[in-house]
């Protein structure tokens, strides 16, 4: 839900700008862009900053003002990604089970699912009735997306079969949570704008 209110004002925010620069002319535009950008890295909204610096450099022509938004992103990209990782890794355990990550028949006997993340990989688990041990079912990389997507977001995990997935801490609960918000492609990440699977994991000590 946090999530959902998240994305919901940064659509505003972006419809509020779109509304601001409406009239304002192509170099005009790429100015406001900036200067918002700037004030956005300032105050430490660096997901944001590198949304609008994307859109600085979308409004332009000019080749340096399109290396200077490039070099800033690509810095910004480093650090959100960076304090990402830190946030999630661990050994997490899944306490909604609505999902399959294996392709095969729902059973009785699968007890616990948990995921294991370290900074390169993200590792899946199953526990089966009896079972003295997790199975590992499944191993993701932990990369980064740098395809186009709705809100030019930097922390989209694609896995091998092209789904792009969302992995933040609630901050109210400390749960971590997965969204899969959609398929990437050649032109860049189609995304879901509602309905979207949802798992959450409390963290093993």
């Amino acid at each position: 839900m946090i999530k959902k209110i998240l994305l919901l004002w940064s659509f505003s925010q972006c419809f509020g700008l779109f509304a601001q620069e409406n009239n304002l002319s192509a170099k005009e535009r790429q100015q406001y862009f900036f200067d918002n950008a700037n004030t956005a890295m300032k105050n430490g909204e660096l997901t944001r900053a590198i949304y609008l610096f994307s859109m600085s450099k979308r409004n332009t022509n000019d080749k340096k003002i399109i290396e200077v938004c490039t070099q800033k992103t690509d810095s910004l990209k480093l650090i959100v990604r960076a304090n990402l990782t830190n946030e999630i890794v661990g050994n997490w355990r899944m306490f909604e089970t609505r999902a399959e990550w294996a392709m095969r028949e729902p059973t009785d006997s699968l007890v616990g699912k948990m995921i294991t993340i370290d900074p390169t990989q993200i590792l899946f688990y199953e526990l089966f009735d009896k079972a003295k041990k997790w199975t590992l079912v499944k191993t993701e990389k932990l990369s980064f997306s740098d395809k186009s997507s709705m809100l030019e977001n930097p922390l989209l995990i694609p896995y091998e079969n092209k789904q792009v997935w969302s992995y933040w801490i609630d901050s109210q609960t400390g749960f971590l949570k997965a969204m899969y918000i959609g398929e990437e492609n050649e032109e860049g990440i189609g995304e879901m704008v509602c309905g979207n699977l949802v798992y959450k994991y409390y963290k093993l000590e």
